[in-house]
C-alpha cells in the first residue's frame, strides 16, 4: 500500500502549530542546516571524482546581465527552473538570479525598495527597465566538474543554497546542480529513517484571505520556496503556493489580465488563492525517507505535506530535509 498521495483539503493536526507571522523576530534561527558533520554515506552511494560533471543538468539556462527583470521572469516560466545563470557571450560566470530574488523583488524584501522608489510603484516601468545585474548574486558558489557528491552537498549545506553553477576547467558554466539532480541519484527504497523524524512540525503558512505581498513577505523572510495555504474557517490546508508560481504569474504576463493599473500595490493586494496550486502531494508519518524522495522526484516537486493514518497534516518534509539526512551523521 502506497504512503503517499494527492489530496485537497487536508486537516490539520492539533499538535501543528503554523508560523504566519512576518516579523523578522520570528525568523531568527528558525530555519538551520546540520553542517557541522562530514557526510556519512556508508553504502547509499558511490562516490568519484567528476561527480559534478555527470549529475549536471546540461545546459545551464543563461540570460545576460543587461537582460531586464521582465526577460528573466519570461525565461525562468518558459523553462520550469528555479534559477537562471547569468553570463556573458563567452559563457563565463557572472552571477545568478533565483525565483526567491525575484520574488523578494516585486514585494517580498529589500529588493522591492527598488519599484518603490526608483520607479514610483510603476509596475510595468519596474520590470521592463530594470536590468538583473542590480540584484542578481555577484559572487555565486560554484562547483567545479570534478568535484564529489560530499563536496557539493557540504557547500549547498552551508552556504543554505538549493542550485549550483557547474564549470569546467576553462571556467565556463557547462551547467548547474540542484537538490533535485541530487535526490535523483541517491535514492534507496529503504534507508531506515522515518519522515517523522525529519520533518518540520511548525509549518511556515499563508492563509487564504492573505494577499500576494504577504505570500511574497513570508517567502523571503522564512527562506522557504513553497508554503501551504490555510483556510481560516476550517484549519485545513486548501493549496501551496510557490516562488514559482510569482513567477509564472508575472513571466507569462497573467498578472496584467488581472488589474487595471500598473500600480505594484495593487497587483499585490491581489488574494494569494488567484496563483495557489489545490492540488497537494502528501507523504505518511511513518514512510520511509527513500519513499519520500522516490515521491517527490514522480511528482516532480520539492516538498510534501506529511500526514498521520487520520489524513491529518503533521508537518512538511522538503528536498532540504532528505538530502541532509541521507548525507549528515
Amino acid at each position: 500500500m502506497s504512503n503517499s498521495k494527492r489530496m485537497t483539503n487536508i486537516k490539520l493536526s492539533k499538535y501543528v502549530k503554523p508560523i504566519t507571522n512576518v516579523s523578522s523576530k520570528y525568523s531568527i534561527g528558525y530555519r538551520y542546516i546540520r553542517a557541522d558533520s562530514e557526510p556519512n554515506w556508508s553504502q547509499r552511494v558511490k562516490e568519484k571524482s567528476g561527480d559534478a560533471g555527470l549529475l549536471a543538468s546540461k545546459p545551464a539556462i543563461t540570460i545576460s546581465p543587461n537582460s531586464t527583470i521582465l526577460e528573466a521572469l519570461e525565461k525562468m516560466s518558459s523553462y520550469n527552473v528555479r534559477g537562471l545563470i547569468i553570463s556573458d557571450s563567452r559563457t563565463s560566470l557572472k552571477g545568478i538570479i533565483m525565483a526567491t530574488d525575484l520574488v523578494n523583488y516585486l514585494g517580498g524584501g529589500e529588493f522591492y525598495n527598488i519599484i518603490q522608489q526608483r520607479y514610483n510603484k510603476n509596475l510595468f516601468n519596474a520590470l521592463q527597465n530594470e536590468k538583473v545585474s542590480n540584484i542578481m548574486n555577484t559572487m555565486p558558489v560554484f562547483v567545479k566538474t570534478t568535484q564529489k557528491l560530499t563536496e557539493i552537498i557540504k557547500l549547498m549545506a552551508i552556504n543554505n543554497l538549493g542550485m549550483l553553477p557547474v564549470i569546467d576547467d576553462l571556467n565556463r558554466v557547462v551547467g548547474v546542480i540542484t537538490e533535485h539532480d541530487i535526490v535523483k541519484h541517491i535514492i534507496y527504497k529503504d534507508t531506515g529513517k522515518k519522515v517523522s523524524s525529519i520533518m518540520t512540525s511548525n509549518i511556515v503558512s499563508a492563509y487564504e484571505n492573505d494577499t500576494l505581498k504577504r505570500a511574497a513577505q513570508l517567502m523571503s523572510l522564512y527562506g522557504f520556496r513553497r508554503i501551504p495555504v490555510i483556510s481560516t474557517k476550517e484549519n485545513e490546508i486548501i493549496g501551496i503556493v510557490s516562488a514559482k508560481d510569482f513567477v509564472n504569474f508575472f513571466g507569462s504576463h497573467e498578472v496584467f489580465k488581472n488589474v487595471s493599473s500598473y500600480n505594484i500595490e495593487d497587483v499585490l493586494s491581489l488574494q494569494l488563492t488567484l496563483i495557489m496550486k489545490k492540488e497537494i502531494n502528501t507523504i505518511n508519518e511513518n514512510a520511509d525517507i527513500g519513499e519520500a524522495a522516490t515521491e517527490m522526484i514522480n511528482r516532480n516537486t520539492n516538498s510534501l505535506i506529511v500526514i498521520n493514518d487520520n489524513n491529518e497534516a503533521v508537518g512538511i518534509i522538503t528536498e532540504r530535509d532528505l538530502l541532509m539526512s541521507l548525507a549528515m551523521r
